[in-house]
C-alpha cells in the first residue's frame, strides 16, 4: 500500500488539533490560504483591535502604542482590525504583512519618512509605494481597508492566491486551521527541514554535547501550530507539535523532558553559586527557586496524544511570580542570546573564509581589492568574492572598472549581503564589521598572496576580524581596519567587549579574549614571523 503524502497529512492537521485545543467544531473562521504562496513556510494571524480591547491587557500602555503609531506611521494601532504575517523560504528572505483596517486608509496621512506616497510605481500591474525606511519592501493598497506590506518580489505571488484554491502545503493546512483565538499561527517544519539540518550540520562542532540530542527534533516534527488568547479558560498560550508518527512523538517528548531537566539543573546551579548558603534568606530563596522551577518544568512539559504533543500555558494567580523569576533568569537568558549571536557571526565568517579559499582555488591567489589598470583601488575584496557566495547576480551589477562610489556602484552599497551583516553589532547602513586586518607582514596587503606566502601556517595566521561598530566600513569600499602591530588588540577592543571572533587562514574561526597577550596576538597576525604559538594562550 502506498504511503500517504506528508503534505496530505499536513492538510488534515487542523482536524487533529481541534479536539486538543478546544476549538469549536463548527467554527467557520480560519487562518485561511489567502496571500500564502506555494513556498510559504509560516503564517500567523493576530486580531489587534480585539487584543487591545481585552480586559487582560487593560494595564498595558495601549495609549502609548496608539500615540506612537499615529506619530511615526500615521495611523492608530487601534484602527487595525487584524494582521496576517506570511513568511517565505528563509533563504529568500521573503515576507509579507496584511493589515485589515477598521476604517478607510487616507494614504496622504502616512508618514513620508516611512513610505513614499508621492511616487507610486507599477509592479506587475499593481500600484505600489516604496518603503523609504526598508529598501526592497513595498506597500500596496488592495482596497481602502486592506493594506499589504511585502518584499517587492513576493507581493505579486501573494496577491495571486486571493480567492484561489490553496496551493502548497502551508496554504492547504492554513485553509483548514480554525482561527478562534486572538492569535493563531502555523509553521511547516517539514518545508524548513533541509535548512534546519544544514544549519545544525554547519554548527555541529559548536553544539555542547548535552544539547546534541535536540538536533534530532527537526527530523521528528512535521508541523507546529500555536494559539494565544488571554480570555480562554484553557490557557493563554497553546502549542501543538505534530510528529511524523507516534514513535517519533515518543522520542521528541523524551528529548524535551531531558532538556527541561537540564535547563532546570543549570538554572538552580547558577542560583546556588550566587547565593550565600549560610544566609537563611538565601536558603529560602533557593527553596523558592526550586519550587518555581518545578512548576515551570511541569507546565512546559507537553502532553502526548498519539502523534500530537501539546503544551498549554495557563494563567493563574501564581503566575504573578513570573516577573521575579524572569528577573533572576535574565542574566542566563542574555548569556544564551549572546552565545547564539556569536555562533551566527561565526557562521558568517566561515562562509567568507570558504569563499576566499574557493577564490584561491580558481585564481591561484587570495582575493585583494579590485584595482584599475594603473593600480588604483576601486572596489573591496568583499565584492570580488560575491560569486563564491551565491551572489553572482549582485556581482554582475557592479562596474568593475569604476570606483565604489561611482553613480552606478554607490547605490549597490545598500544591498549588504546577509553574510556581511553582524547579528549583534550595530553599524551605519551599508557598512560591515567583517574586515581583513592591514599591517606590515599581515595576510592582507596591496599585493596578492598565496598559501606559500603564509610561512607560519594558515592555522596560526589571522585572515579576518570582526571590528566594533564604530570602525565598520562601507562593504564595497576598498578599506579595512589598520592595526598597530605593537598594540593590535586596542582597536578591536575599545573597551566595549570581552572578546571577538577572528577568521584564521585555514578557514576556522576562533573567539579571542581582549585579555590575550598582545605578543601572542601579534604573532597570530603576522604570516611569516616564525613564532611558535602556544594554543593554551589563545583565550
Amino acid at each position: 500500500m502506498q504511503r500517504p503524502s506528508r503534505f496530505l497529512v499536513l492538510g488534515l492537521l487542523a482536524t487533529l488539533f481541534v479536539p486538543e485545543l478546544g476549538f469549536a467544531q463548527n467554527a467557520i473562521k480560519r487562518v485561511g490560504s489567502d496571500y500564502l504562496p506555494t513556498d510559504a513556510v509560516a503564517t500567523a494571524v493576530l486580531n489587534v483591535s480585539e487584543a487591545m480591547a481585552s480586559p487582560a491587557v487593560e494595564l498595558y500602555p495601549t495609549e502609548v502604542v496608539d500615540a506612537w503609531c499615529k506619530q511615526n506611521v500615521g495611523i492608530l494601532a487601534s484602527d487595525i482590525e487584524q494582521i496576517k504575517v506570511v513568511i517565505g523560504p528563509p533563504e529568500s528572505a521573503m515576507v509579507g504583512v496584511i493589515f485589515d483596517l477598521r476604517t478607510d486608509l487616507d494614504v496622504g496621512l502616512l508618514n513620508p519618512q516611512w513610505v513614499d506616497t508621492e511616487q507610486p510605481m507599477d509592479l506587475d500591474g499593481n500600484s505600489v509605494y516604496e518603503l523609504a525606511a526598508v529598501p526592497g519592501v513595498v506597500m500596496h493598497v488592495k482596497d481602502p481597508r486592506t493594506i499589504l506590506v511585502a518584499s517587492e518580489n513576493y507581493l505579486p505571488g501573494m496577491l495571486s492566491t486571493v480567492g484561489a484554491e490553496p496551493s502548497g502545503p502551508l496554504a492547504k493546512m492554513a485553509a483548514a486551521v480554525p482561527h478562534t483565538a486572538v492569535m493563531t499561527g502555523v509553521i511547516g517544519v517539514e518545508q524548513l527541514r533541509p535548512m534546519l539540518n544544514g544549519m545544525i550540520q554547519s554548527q555541529a562542532e559548536e553544539i555542547p554535547p548535552p544539547l546534541a540530542e535536540f538536533t534530532r527534533i527537526p527530523n521528528l516534527i512535521d508541523a507546529i501550530m500555536f494559539r494565544a488568547d488571554p480570555e480562554t479558560p484553557e490557557g493563554q498560550f497553546a502549542m501543538v507539535m505534530l510528529a511524523g508518527d507516534e514513535s517519533k512523538a515518543d522520542e521528541c517528548l523524551g528529548i524535551i523532558k531531558n532538556g527541561l531537566r537540564l535547563g532546570q539543573q543549570l538554572f538552580l546551579s547558577e542560583m546556588d553559586q550566587n547565593a550565600g548558603q549560610d544566609d537563611a534568606v538565601a536558603q529560602a530563596s533557593s527553596q523558592y527557586m526550586q519550587r518555581m522551577s518545578d512548576h515551570y518544568v511541569e507546565m512546559l512539559t507537553p502532553k502526548q496524544n498519539g502523534r500530537r504533543l501539546t503544551m498549554t500555558v495557563k494563567a493563574s494567580p501564581g503566575m504573578a511570580a513570573t516577573g521575579m523569576l524572569a528577573a533572576v533568569m535574565l542574566p542566563a537568558v542574555n548569556s544564551a542570546r549572546a552565545a547564539a549571536q556569536r555562533m551566527s557571526s561565526v557562521n558568517n565568517m566561515r562562509q567568507i573564509a570558504l569563499a576566499m579559499h574557493n577564490y584561491n582555488d580558481v585564481h591561484g591567489k587570495f582575493p585583494t581589492d579590485i584595482k584599475s589598470a594603473d593600480g588604483t583601488p576601486l572596489l573591496s575584496w568583499r565584492v570580488a568574492i560575491l560569486p563564491y557566495l551565491e551572489e553572482q547576480v549582485l556581482y554582475d551589477q557592479f562596474k568593475l572598472d569604476e570606483p565604489w562610489d561611482s553613480p552606478n556602484n554607490l547605490p549597490l552599497m545598500t544591498r549588504v549581503p546577509a553574510f556581511l551583516q553582524h547579528p549583534e553589532i550595530e553599524s551605519a547602513a551599508g557598512t560591515t564589521v567583517y574586515q581583513r586586518p592591514r599591517g606590515e607582514g599581515f595576510m592582507h596587503g596591496d599585493e596578492p598572496l598565496t598559501f606559500r606566502n603564509v610561512l607560519d601556517g594558515t592555522s596560526n595566521t589571522i585572515m579576518g576580524v570582526e571590528t566594533v561598530g564604530a570602525d565598520a566600513v562601507e562593504w564595497t569600499k576598498p578599506a579595512d581596519i589598520q592595526l598597530d602591530v605593537d598594540n593590535p588588540v586596542e582597536v578591536l577592543d575599545r573597551g566595549t567587549r570581552r572578546g571577538f571572533n577572528v577568521m584564521m587562514g585555514d578557514g576556522s574561526v576562533r573567539f579571542l579574549s581582549t585579555l590575550i597577550d598582545p605578543e601572542v596576538f601579534k604573532a597570530l597576525l603576522t604570516r611569516a614571523g616564525g613564532e611558535v604559538i602556544n594554543q593554551a594562550e589563545l583565550r
